[in-house]
């Protein structure tokens, strides 16, 4: 912590600048103030404290924001209007931190107008000297709650979501991981209260996820902002442990990818995808031109059943410029596998459209 003197045109005598000095010591030693600004001038001596890790950029962004939600709260009033309600909503936290921040940082500033006048009663100083260490502590918790609220949230983080498993490395015993890891999302979205729908699952023998392993499960949470709260669970999870089908009691290791992708609720009876969410939009991530989309029709495989291999229900949608591939068969109904197919396209295009975006801002850098 470093003190720096500003000299100005205005003099001090030396009785007030070693009373201002002594208090600076004080506040310096509490370990709460990073820096000290003396600056002198003809109304008198006073303090310019800054907390450590403050930039003036990010309190004036704060206090932009924080005017923001307070114009929009007042002209909600009048009018209703989704995208106003949607944006207050947004800016609810960082109004919230800075009013907590600013007035902390306002009683500070008053109890130190205490310390510096001169005619202040000295039974009043040391109540003020403990005001304003316990301020300087809220204030540092109030500015790691606006620097924490002013970190950009992703763009899908309102949005539902798709949970794609997929087996990895590990044989039979990858697959009977990825059985385990679907009933854990299962189970999660149960205790937390999340609507969620099996979309696809291709399992090795059986039907049920508890005999059998799976090659690939699509999990679909339905709740708004499921995104942000699975977003981390992407990537490869490996699990080492003796599996159900070892007999000698040896340990393998194993590993299932799974995949988090940006969804959204569908309109009923549109089979092209049309959504409320710019998906005729050409800028829009979800926008997929139907011409680059081939469609094939076929017979559902895997187990035996009355519309296994009899009627044509499996959609296969491949997006032939980037060659990414979606296939559905679960359902009976070939006009509801085309809804799931074109959903999970659309998802995996705005995901890559995204991570394509924040390459090239990594590239920038």
């Amino acid at each position: 912590m470093k003190l720096s003197p500003e000299t100005s045109s205005c003099s001090k005598t030396q009785k007030s600048a070693a009373g201002a000095l002594m208090i600076a010591r004080q506040l310096v030693q509490s370990h709460q103030w990073s820096r000290i600004i003396f600056r002198s001038s003809c109304e008198g001596l006073r303090y310019q404290s800054k907390v450590s890790g403050i930039s003036s950029p990010l309190l004036k962004r704060a206090e932009s924001l924080a005017l923001e939600h307070k114009k929009l709260s007042q002209q909600i009033q009048n009018e209703y209007d989704g995208n106003i309600t949607k944006r207050i909503g947004e800016l609810a936290p960082i109004s919230r931190a800075w009013q907590q921040w600013d007035s902390a940082n306002k009683s500070i500033k008053e109890l130190q107008e205490i310390l510096e006048d001169p005619t202040t009663d000295s039974e009043l100083r040391p109540i003020a000297n403990e005001e304003i260490e316990q301020s300087s502590l809220h204030l540092q918790k109030y500015f790691n709650s606006l620097q924490s609220s002013l970190i950009p949230r992703d763009p899908f983080a309102s949005l539902p979501c798709l949970l794609e498993i997929r087996p990895g490395a590990g044989g039979s015993e990858a697959s009977l991981f990825v059985a385990d890891l679907l009933r854990m999302y299962q189970a999660y979205c149960k205790r937390h209260s999340l609507h969620y729908t099996l979309i696809k699952l291709d399992a090795e023998t059986a039907t049920k996820a508890s005999s059998a392993g799976i090659n690939e499960a699509i999990l679909e949470i339905s709740t708004p902002g499921a995104y942000d709260l699975l977003k981390c669970e992407a990537g490869v999870h490996r699990v080492q442990r003796v599996p159900a089908t070892e007999t000698q009691g040896r340990t393998h290791t194993s590993a299932a990818s799974v995949l988090v992708l940006p969804s959204f609720p569908e309109h009923e009876g549109d089979a092209a995808g049309s959504t409320e969410y710019g998906t005729d939009d050409p800028t829009s991530d979800f926008y997929i031109n139907p011409s680059d989309v081939r469609t094939d029709v076929m017979r559902a495989r895997g187990a035996g059943g009355q519309h296994v291999n009899t009627t044509d229900s499996a959609i296969r949608l491949t997006h032939i410029p980037t060659s990414t591939t979606v296939s559905i068969q679960d359902g009976r109904s070939q006009h509801k596998n085309r809804q799931k197919a074109w959903r999970v396209l659309r998802s995996k295009m705005a995901q890559m459209r995204r991570e394509a975006r924040e390459e090239e801002k990594a590239a920038l850098r």
